[in-house]
């Protein structure tokens, strides 16, 4: 199976004069694979929902034939108004885009784990806190070290302290210390800044990790933001008006990323980098905003936590849309792609490039937080499974991008599939455990 490809057109002056990352002058992967890339920087975010950016808007349109239930005169209205964010829409403009990345999991440790070992957390052992991600999966982190790659991680999350193992194969893993996470993510970019300003000839993996995105909320005027449960306690009292701020208040995070990600690109500019570097940009899961009664995230599989802005930006290949879906599984093989490097053969993904051929498969996403959830992807359908309920809902993302509408019922025979894909994917997961 293909990929589905759209070129994009030259991309103007770059902002921030990003000349070097957002040039556009060859199509060829092969060519950019065999010349190779002296360094790679993967910044991951937190909290990042799709349909907070300009850039990746148009995915979440509602078609006509798709109505808000109970109102069919209403005009359909994305959850989320699009934030300002001018950096990440650029990168956007000038990187492969896939309108459909699956996180596999909806909060941050677990997925950013699938990131770094190109499996799904399960089969990893590392679906809580309560165990560490196991030393015996290889990262991308060691593959390149073990290729002669410098490694460096900047991150601020408490979930990826080093007690869980996430920094396995760095030389350099520095989490951040702070009580807020404005404190911790400007410990984190003041570290990246200064690495990126030292990158030189020895080819070099940074991986930044940004976000802070979920509740509690910065509110103006040094007023108390409202914490997750306040927001919760309140849930079925919250007016229009109410979650109009909360959304403006989200967005405000999200404005102040971009802000960040500007600076850590234009800090590849002014060391001369921005043209050796392969820049990958990736949420790790979304953010819920009361859709469902939820704040915050880990607490489903909805796409509004789980479909994930994804972009790999190369200097010198021009960019397009990938319309097919994929996973963060499939994250560290492109990147080994990219640099010239085989990818082991243990990793459950594949690389993604444009042009190259992908197998038809199903993609899944976990949840095993405070409930115990699993879904399926294939195609344009999805499936969500509670097993202690013994229910499921399929819906499907590219015509009903919110999942408003429930088709187990009519689709009878796609749930089948995807139930089947399930089972054989949790029958997997048991083989691995016992191996292990």
């Amino acid at each position: 199976m293909g990929f589905g490809w759209k070129q994009m057109g030259a991309v103007a002056a770059g902002i921030l004069g990003l000349a070097g990352l957002f040039a556009a002058c060859s199509p060829s992967v092969d060519s950019v694979q065999a010349a190779g890339r002296k360094h790679v920087l993967l910044v991951t975010i937190e909290g990042l929902r799709g349909d907070a950016l300009g850039a990746f808007e148009s995915w979440y349109t509602r078609p006509v034939s798709v109505q808000i239930p109970g109102d069919e005169n209403a005009k359909p209205e994305a959850p989320v108004r699009v934030a300002v964010t001018p950096n990440l829409d650029r990168l956007a403009e000038a990187s492969f885009t896939y309108g459909y990345a699956l996180a596999t999991s909806s909060w941050c440790a677990p997925s950013v784990a699938s990131i770094m070992a190109s499996q799904y957390p399960s089969y990893l052992g590392f679906t809580s806190l309560e165990r560490s991600f196991e030393g015996r999966h290889v990262t991308l982190a060691e593959v390149l070290r073990g290729a002669g790659w410098k490694t460096q991680a900047f991150v601020q999350h408490p979930f990826l302290r080093t007690r869980y193992n996430l920094d396995q194969g760095f030389e350099e893993y520095a989490v951040a210390e702070g009580e807020t996470s404005g404190e911790r993510t400007a410990k984190t970019m003041s570290q990246a800044l200064d690495a990126i300003g030292d990158l030189g000839e020895h080819s070099t993996l940074l991986w930044v990790q940004l976000g802070g995105l979920g509740p509690p909320f910065d509110v103006e005027e040094g007023g108390q933001p409202l914490t997750r449960a306040e927001w919760l306690r309140y849930r079925d009292q919250w007016q229009n008006e109410d979650l109009s701020i909360l959304r403006e208040r989200y967005n405000a995070g999200v404005q102040r990323v971009d802000e960040q990600v500007g600076q850590l690109l234009q800090a590849l500019v002014e060391a001369g980098a921005d043209g050796d570097t392969v820049v990958v940009c990736v949420a790790s899961n979304g953010c819920e905003l009361l859709e469902r009664g939820h704040i915050g995230d880990g607490t489903s599989l909805a796409d509004s936590l789980v479909r994930v802005p994804c972009m790999i930006s190369v200097a010198g290949v021009k960019p397009g849309v990938i319309e097919d879906p994929v996973s963060l599984i499939d994250l560290a093989p492109s990147v080994l792609r990219l640099v010239g490097l085989r990818a082991p053969r243990t990793w459950q993904g594949v690389s993604v490039l444009p042009r190259e051929p992908v197998p038809d498969r199903f993609l899944f996403s976990e949840l095993s937080r405070a409930r115990e959830l699993r879904a399926a992807l294939h195609s344009d359908h999805k499936l969500i499974l509670d097993p202690e309920r013994g229910t499921h809902q399929l819906y499907d993302v590219f015509a009903d991008p919110y999942e408003e509408r429930d088709l187990a019922i009519q689709q009878g025979a796609l749930g089948y599939d995807l139930l089947e894909a399930l089972k054989a994917f949790e029958k997997g997961i048991q083989v691995e455990a016992t191996e292990h």
